[in-house]
């Protein structure tokens, strides 16, 4: 019985949103706080949508309104629904998210003006990078790359920041000289307040928090209703 609820999230006394996952969110201090932006990022298939989506529900169980940025055209709201079975929420809990199909950067970019006008309680950006290296692929495009990316980032960082409102951005890995590394990370680690890795360990998956001063370690394990810790 006491296994069934691993997985289900809720929002602690104090606001902060948590993650489902008992050992990060001790290493976070209880959760996500607002005024922040969070930073899932890792190789396909290490679980970083589905941490985001187990974030949301947190935030929705709450009443709370959601954004999400959906760039790859991935969203399913299926997903949620069977992740939300541990809760016991009602179907109608997917009325408190409002999914933006982004499908080129100046929608990513132009979409941000619609959130700050809006009562959101939480951002999810799914695969914050996506577009822009598709649509900037070429080296001599390197510099229009990251001239529009670090603005599009600039303006994330102000919104969280004035709105009080935390951010959950998603990003990819890419290969620099046969070494994996997230894609455009000298961008984003200069506006993310938390960094997560998540990377697949032998048969399970090993999370890390990073911070300049250390980084924390955590175990977990992908099923049908989410992430769940290992010890």
């Amino acid at each position: 019985m006491l296994d069934s609820f691993i997985f289900c999230i809720f929002v602690d006394f104090i606001g902060m949103i948590r993650t489902g996952l008992e050992k990060l969110d001790q290493i976070l201090g209880g959760g996500l706080k607002s005024s922040t932006i969070t930073d899932i990022f890792g190789a396909s298939g290490t679980g970083k949508t589905q941490l985001a989506l187990q974030i949301i529900l947190n935030s929705m169980s709450e009443n709370n309104k959601v954004f999400y940025q959906d760039t790859t055209g991935n969203f399913r709201p299926e997903r949620l629904v069977e992740m939300a079975k541990c809760k016991e929420m009602n179907a109608d809990f997917l009325d408190k998210i409002t999914v933006g199909r982004i499908t080129n950067v100046m929608e990513q970019q132009n979409s941000l003006d619609k959130i700050q006008e809006s009562d959101f309680s939480l951002i999810i950006i799914d695969n914050v990078t996506d577009l822009f290296s598709f649509e900037y692929p070429k080296e001599e495009q390197i510099l229009e790359k990251t001239i529009q990316f670090s603005t599009y980032m600039k303006k994330l960082s102000q919104i969280t920041s004035q709105t009080k409102i935390p951010i959950v951005i998603t990003n990819m890995m890419r290969k620099v000289d046969e070494l994996e590394q997230e894609n455009m990370d000298s961008i984003i680690s200069l506006y993310t307040h938390i960094k997560i890795k998540l990377a697949r360990k032998q048969a399970n998956y090993e999370g890390q928090v990073i911070n300049p001063m250390k980084k924390n370690h955590f175990l977990y394990t992908i099923t049908k209703q989410g992430l769940s810790d290992l010890p």
